[in-house]
């Protein structure tokens, strides 16, 4: 199934069923208009690969299954990231299984040979559909949100007051990147800071992020009209980028902010710079984003110092999901014995 190629009528039925499994997460989210979400599909990012497959029941989707992964990731060349979901009026009658079976045989012999998926406290179903398709627990975590009408303000003006103002200051970048190859591999090299991030029994090797592949992501959020704000704190003795974080948002979704990574370099722990980083963010998007009235984020539940931070702000639980890792050849003989 090609989305790139599909015809606007045939789009409009996909688009309903993605528009429906959204509301079923983020209830209170404005519905994204089909402009946007086709456009997603006719015009992916660069090195971008998509596999999926669909039920359709009278002219009606009801169920889709889909791989994604990177043609240039060079770290981890046999994975991807995979997703099954199905009308909830359409479940427990085997379509789940029917559209992973097929997905997987499709993309197995394109050489993915391990899937990263997830399941949703939204959806309790998905536990032990993941269980059965023979899938290993990988991570558990959560998604939180700020609401900032129940912000500790208090914990903020700390955070900006109490910082280490005398041996770091702060970069911006605002939905671009600098030109020059030098500073780019600093933000690389810094990003590498991730790769400290639980990742539980997940199996996959380090993240590396290059020069190029930062050009392609924001050359690509532009095209969709997706915003974003990364923050650096810097040495100021050295130039040495120490830590980091990055919000985004997309003007179809005025009051809801993403939080993407935060991060800090282990030499440069201890000093405060992930709570000064989180609350400088919050309190330009206060300033200069007034239509913002939450922040979402996700968070691995073993990632104490990051989530002590989040609650010290106001953060509250609002998903509970978890990672699972699939080998492919493994879960297609069970699949091969239960789909005829």
């Amino acid at each position: 199934m090609n989305l790139q190629t599909m015809s606007d009528q045939e789009l409009q039925k996909f688009y309903a069923f993605s528009i429906a499994r959204n509301a079923e997460y983020y209830p209170e989210d404005p519905v994204t208009p089909y402009e946007d979400w086709v456009r997603r599909w006719r015009e992916p990012a660069p090195h971008d690969v998509s596999r999926r497959v669909a039920i359709v029941h009278n002219q009606t989707v009801i169920g889709v299954a889909d791989a994604d992964w990177r043609d240039n990731d060079t770290e981890n060349p046999d994975q991807a990231w995979t997703n099954v979901s199905v009308d909830p009026a359409f479940m427990r009658q085997g379509y789940g299984t029917k559209l992973l079976h097929v997905l997987l045989e499709e993309i197995q012999p394109l050489g993915r040979k391990k899937l990263f998926c997830g399941t949703s406290s939204i959806k309790p179903g998905g536990k032990p559909f993941a269980e059965k398709m023979g899938a290993k627990f990988g991570l558990e975590e959560g998604t939180n949100q700020l609401l900032f009408s129940e912000m500790d303000v208090g914990y903020l003006q700390r955070s900006l007051e109490q910082a280490p103002k005398d041996r770091f200051s702060f970069i911006w970048f605002d939905s671009d990147y600098p030109e020059d190859d030098a500073t780019l591999q600093k933000l690389c090299d810094m990003f590498a800071v991730m790769n400290t991030a639980p990742r539980g029994d997940l199996e996959f090797n380090d993240w590396k992020a290059t020069p190029e592949k930062l050009r392609d992501e924001a050359a690509n959020a532009k095209k969709h009209q997706q915003q974003w704000w990364l923050c650096i704190a810097v040495e100021n003795t050295t130039g040495n980028f120490a830590g980091f974080t990055e919000t985004g948002w997309h003007h179809n979704r005025p009051k809801v902010a993403g939080q993407y990574g935060t991060g800090v370099d282990p030499t440069y722990r201890g000093h405060g710079l992930g709570a000064w980083l989180k609350a400088a963010m919050i309190d330009r998007i206060l300033r200069e984003r007034p239509t913002v009235d939450r922040i979402r984020t996700g968070n691995a539940d073993s990632n104490v110092p990051m989530l002590k931070i989040n609650h010290s702000l106001g953060f509250k639980p609002y998903h509970k999901h978890i990672s699972w890792q699939i080998d492919v050849a493994k879960t297609l003989e069970i699949l091969r014995t239960q789909v005829q």
